[in-house]
């Protein structure tokens, strides 16, 4: 997403976009809606302020019933694009120097950053989401099944005792 800087006009103002995943270059998330971009925008003589508010939806898998759902992504980012800081190295990302002969800023990095950035570590449908059932398969949040689950593992009771060991220390 590229804003045009000969476009913006001195002060605040909202530019809007919608992109799609492949004007992003996104291939680990499959979105099943546009990418809804809005920017906040405070031009003056020197830099750009841009606040920008992106939101879209992914299709993905829970990670414990394995049902396809949809699961809404999106997040925020500041960057201030500076005419005045381009000789001086700069190790904050979020500042982009500028030439003085720029026409535009390149945004695509944040959106893209934003978005893979709010995917959770573990996909989960709903919070409660009770997952298969190890011995018969069938999905807990749909229906309950009568399986019995057994004991756990005997080689692990000497582990247990370790864990027991460790809580009744405290």
């Amino acid at each position: 997403m590229k804003v045009r800087i000969n476009s913006l006009k001195d002060g605040k103002q909202v530019v809007t976009n919608t992109l799609s995943a492949a004007d992003l270059d996104i291939t680990d998330l499959e979105l099943n809606a546009p990418v809804t971009v809005v920017l906040a925008i405070d031009k003056s003589a020197n830099e750009i302020k841009i606040d920008g508010q992106v939101e879209s939806s992914a299709r993905c898998e829970c990670d414990r019933c394995l049902t396809s759902f949809n699961l809404p992504i999106g997040g925020t980012f500041s960057v201030i694009a500076s005419f005045s800081n381009l000789g001086i190295i700069n190790k904050d990302e979020n500042i982009i120097p500028l030439s003085p002969t720029a026409n535009e800023i390149d945004l695509s990095e944040y959106v893209h950053d934003i978005l893979l950035l709010d995917m959770p570590m573990k996909i989960l449908c709903r919070e409660d989401c009770r997952g298969l059932c190890p011995v018969c398969g069938i999905n807990r949040n749909e229906t309950d099944c009568q399986c019995q689950i057994d004991e756990p593992d005997p080689r692990w009771e000497s582990l247990n005792k370790l864990t027991n060991n460790i809580t009744e220390d405290k």
